[in-house]
């Protein structure tokens, strides 16, 4: 064999190689869609965490759950996103009990094993029933 039919097969190994790399890590991580999608359902889910942090420090200095999340917006030290990243909607809170709320998103896509239990999710409106830390 000579030197050039070797060093072309080598070349074309390689590139088959790099080829082949490329189309399982696109495989791996999935279509692109779907990765936009699932971090709008993770920055949802950041953002209702932090409300609920907000909503429990609420609670701590009032006394009292706030009537709307809104009200959470003029408490000093506290910022928290209201709207949805991707849509611009409002998220929803509701007012329970004295002690128990509930707020709520609108998800693209289910959630998957990583996710904590509590903050589980599927595609669609999903509320979460929270009660505040005494």
């Amino acid at each position: 064999m000579s030197r050039f039919s070797k060093d072309s097969l080598l070349a074309a190994i390689a590139s088959v190689l790099v080829v082949a790399a490329v189309i399982r890590g696109l495989f791996m991580i999935g279509p692109l869609d779907e990765q936009r999608k699932r971090k709008f359902d993770e920055k949802r889910i950041a953002d209702l965490q932090q409300a609920s942090t907000s909503i429990n420090y609420y609670y701590s200095t009032h006394h009292e759950l706030p009537e709307h999340l809104t009200a959470l917006a003029g408490e000093p030290g506290l910022k928290i996103q209201l709207i949805d990243p991707e849509t611009s909607d409002p998220y929803s809170y509701k007012k329970l009990s004295a002690d128990t709320y509930e707020l709520c998103a609108k998800f693209s896509m289910e959630s998957d094993d990583r996710m904590d239990f509590r903050w589980s999710h599927k595609a669609g409106k999903t509320c979460y029933r929270l009660t505040v830390r005494h």
